[in-house]
């Protein structure tokens, strides 16, 4: 999820190798299979489906496209540095509108607008740099954008002050020190009046000596918003192209209010969807996109069906499920790929998304689908969009698998230890990637240790049945250190899940950790390694 202001950015993005040091299936990850693709006893699903709700499923071609930004009319471009400069006066317009761009905003009151406007108009301050864009992109500097007419020799540089404001989603505002610490809003503001109160300048030899400096202040800002070390550094780079554009003078400029053209276009977009042209380009010819609609959630989710190489209609074929289809659509072409080139046998891949009118990548939505109301959601699966697509194609139940990742991996460890409570039975198996047990927007749902128990599986059945793949990223356990408060971290949670399974005897389940990966890298190569390895090539 992000929110982008030219005053504010919040950024929550939701140990070398290693194994989990718990195998309950007692072999290594190199010789265990979560099933065999041959074909057992079909499981039959019944259609659980409303009159209203089969009336209004829709079917046809792919769209997601037709949902997208025109590329034509990219309000920024992608052929080279642009800077957004802003003078005193861009800034009283900016502050005049200011609750009409953002009227959900409570990091600024009226009171702060009022002082801001009389600020820049009694003294008026030199142009300067207000966004930067690379790409077609902006560069999150965390207040280290260059300054104007720079030539590349030394220069002194006004230190940010030590706190930062973050404002979330649904508006509230966070107040956080140099330490990632919480602060209650007078605690911010006694530490800003203080750092104001003084000159706080260091003074640089030439720009070599600057970068450190720079590293460090996009270092801790990143640390604040929870940004992931890789897109961290990624920003930092840019940022010094930034700065050696303005001691080149090898830089374009945009209009002041760019980048509330670009928050609004967000906004406005019915796309959130993380498309590659290309790849999606190569299989749509195979896919099909349903529209079908839930009527205890008043929800129209998008599927997306993509059909193996050599489809036969007459053959049953495993499914592979996938949530957060935003995302995860993308993976169907190299896992699909991987299929076209005989590294795994045929499946029926399956994305899970919302109604191009959700934005599927905010976790407001997440939270509501795989946490609040994960019961009905899992009711729509199991006794409605499985069982209808076991209509449209032979689908071999038993050997189907679900996936889901961080609020969406919470979601697939809900959904298997409740999968007894339905006569359904859609999949064999569940991959588990990442399990966000420790989030806000999933603890409140828990209503205290529930999940740390499997829901009560155990105390309804002797035994599990389903195959299970948990897996994570080796280093992703820093990037979200500062939500973790008494909770396990996210690799402690899946030790402990391992722990657990163990101590009930559960003989199917496997971990894996890979090594250089934060909360989400691991994603491609993963789902690509489990499809040729439990669906391995005839």
């Amino acid at each position: 999820m992000k929110k982008i202001s030219s005053l504010i950015l919040a950024l929550t993005y939701i140990v070398s190798a290693v194994s989990c040091d718990v195998k309950v299936n007692g072999s290594s990850s190199s010789d265990t299979a979560l099933v065999s693709v041959e074909a057992s006893e079909q499981t039959k699903l019944t259609n659980h489906m409303t009159e209203k709700e089969r009336s209004m499923v829709k079917v046809g071609k792919l769209t997601v496209f037709d949902h997208e930004m025109n590329n034509d009319e990219k309000i920024v471009p992608d052929d080279g540095i642009y800077f957004e400069i802003w003078s005193s006066n861009d800034w009283i317009e900016y502050y005049k509108h200011y609750r009409e761009n953002y009227p959900d905003d409570k990091s600024m009151t009226d009171h702060d607008i009022e002082e801001a406007l009389k600020d820049y108009s009694e003294n008026p301050s030199p142009d300067r740099i207000t966004n930067i864009y690379i790409g077609g992109e902006p560069v999150f500097t965390f207040g280290a954008e260059p300054q104007l007419g720079y030539d590349g020799g030394e220069i002194t540089i006004q230190k940010q002050p030590p706190v930062s404001i973050l404002t979330e989603e649904n508006g509230d505002i966070d107040y956080i020190d140099e330490n990632g610490d919480h602060l209650t809003e007078e605690e911010y503001n006694k530490i800003i009046d203080e750092f104001y109160a003084e000159k706080h300048e260091l003074t640089f030899k030439n720009f070599e000596e600057l970068k450190p400096y720079l590293h460090e202040t996009i270092e801790k800002g990143a640390k604040n918003v929870q940004m992931p070390t890789p897109e961290m550094e990624d920003n930092y780079e840019k940022t010094v192209k930034a700065w050696e554009a303005v001691i080149n003078n090898s830089y374009k400029t945009l209009p002041a209010g760019t980048m509330q053209k670009l928050v609004k276009a967000e906004q406005n977009s019915e796309k959130g969807w993380e498309i590659d042209h290309e790849k999606i380009m190569a299989i749509e010819p195979y896919v099909k996109e349903y529209n079908i609609y839930d009527e205890q959630l008043d929800t129209n989710f998008v599927v997306h069906v993509t059909l193996p190489p050599d489809y036969d209609p007459e053959k049953t074929y495993p499914s592979y499920v996938l949530t957060d289809a935003v995302w995860r659509f993308n993976n169907c072409a190299d896992m699909r790929k991987a299929m076209e080139e005989g590294k795994a046998d045929d499946v029926i891949l399956v994305s899970i998304g919302y109604d191009y009118s959700i934005d599927g990548s905010n976790d407001e939505y997440r939270i509501k689908y795989f946490c609040d109301r994960c019961e009905d959601f899992l009711s729509f699966i199991t006794d409605d969009l499985m069982p209808y697509l076991g209509e449209e194609y032979n689908i071999d139940n038993s050997n189907s698998t679900l996936f889901g990742h961080s609020l969406g991996g919470t979601f697939a460890h809900y959904a298997a230890f409740n999968s007894d409570k339905f006569d359904n039975q859609p999949f064999g198996n569940y991959i588990i990637g990442s399990p966000a047990f420790w989030s806000p927007g999933f603890l409140p749902y828990t209503d205290g240790d529930e999940f740390k128990r499997e829901y009560g599986y155990f105390d309804r059945n002797d035994s599990f049945d389903k195959k299970l793949f948990i897996c994570g990223g080796a280093d992703e356990d820093p990037v979200y250190d500062a939500y973790y408060g008494e909770n396990d971290s996210t690799l402690e949670g899946i030790q402990h899940l391992m722990e657990r399974l163990e101590s009930y005897g559960v003989t199917t389940a496997e971990c894996k950790i890979y090594p250089d990966s934060e909360h989400y890298q691991f994603i491609p190569e993963m789902l690509v390694e489990v499809l040729e390895k439990y669906y391995p090539a005839s």
